[in-house]
């Protein structure tokens, strides 16, 4: 048995242990865990700490760093849909930051090339839908690294909260929206702080789509007849673009939606593998690395559950922004 004290108590540890460096800063670092059973043994990925537990004995889950442990005892056995939902929240926080940030900044660049075509707007917003597309989202997180948290330390590497602020009452498990409904700003604040980079560096994988199929749909509906008529009739520009062609022109992007949500699920995979983010990613990811076959099988559920989902939300999109099928209805 191996012994790992954490202040409040201590966790017994079945298997083989082997504890390096025992006193780093506040806490205690755990380096390295060899299961005596690989056919019974359990993964957990926090940070960049990866741990293996035998499967007959407790399993340990939490964040530890160099200079911090925070441990939380969980049963052995546990079903996968549980560990699943437990990482849910945490991977849907993410995804859902990304797909704001790449609709709030692809939706307006689109726009903004289709109606400066051949200009510099044009021109501003193909190279960034050519860099989005063409940058794979290991090497933009990793530059994110880089520049934003070794080089100006202005945002934190890994986890989702400060180590010093206290996670809210989970009624989500969403920390942003815990947060809002206890009413408390530090962790509003600290999570947001947290979901910067990684969310960051997922909405640039799906951005540069998002910028080439509005400014295609908007070019498009711009040269129809009715946005000329509507033009000769002395109606703004900018009312015509945005009441008229716009709608029309978001039709086809919807198509793409869901499909951008199904690629956000899976490009999480490698996201949160490198900025640590204790989410459904990393647990699938450390699940095939050490040959989990049932919480892949889980996560292949899941996954195909997302995408029949955002198929039937996009269908239902399509109600409010077409006219014409709430006529035949």
């Amino acid at each position: 048995e191996g012994v790992l004290h954490n202040g409040s108590g201590r966790v017994v540890l079945s298997g083989e242990a082997q504890l390096r460096n025992p006193q780093a800063g506040l806490g205690l670092r755990f380096e390295k865990f060899a299961a005596s059973n690989r056919s019974d043994r359990r993964i957990i990925v926090s940070g960049d700490t990866r741990l293996i537990f035998d499967g007959k004995g407790l399993l340990l889950s939490g964040e530890l760093t160099a200079d911090r442990a925070r441990l939380e005892m969980q049963e052995a056995g546990r079903p996968v849909l549980g560990e699943i939902l437990g990482y849910m929240p945490a991977t849907i926080e993410l995804m859902l930051t990304a797909l704001i940030v790449s609709l709030g900044v692809g939706i307006p660049l689109g726009v903004m090339t289709a109606v400066y075509k051949d200009r510099a707007w044009d021109v501003l917003g193909r190279t960034v839908a050519i860099a989005g597309i063409s940058m794979p989202s290991f090497w933009v997180s990793l530059i994110l690294l880089l520049v934003f948290y070794n080089l100006l330390s202005v945002a934190p590497g890994s986890g989702r909260l400060d180590r010093v602020v206290t996670p809210p009452e989970p009624v989500t498990g969403m920390y942003v929206v815990d947060g809002l409904v206890s009413g408390n700003w530090v962790v509003v604040q600290s999570a947001l702080h947290h979901l910067m980079l990684p969310a960051l560096a997922l909405a640039v994988t799906s951005l540069g789509g998002v910028v080439r199929l509005i400014r295609a749909s908007l070019i498009e509906a711009l040269s129809q007849d009715y946005v000329r008529t509507a033009t000769a009739f002395g109606i703004p520009r900018s009312r015509v673009v945005l009441r008229y062609a716009l709608p029309n022109a978001l039709i086809p992007f919807v198509t793409v939606l869901g499909l951008e949500l199904s690629a956000l699920l899976f490009g999480s995979v490698v996201i949160e593998s490198v900025f640590g983010w204790p989410g459904l990613g990393s647990f699938v990811l450390a699940a095939i690395l050490n040959l989990d076959f049932p919480v892949i099988m889980g996560f292949a559920v899941i996954a195909s559950l997302v995408y029949v989902a955002a198929n039937l939300i996009v269908d239902l999109l399509y109600l409010v922004l077409d006219p014409r099928i709430r006529g035949a209805n």
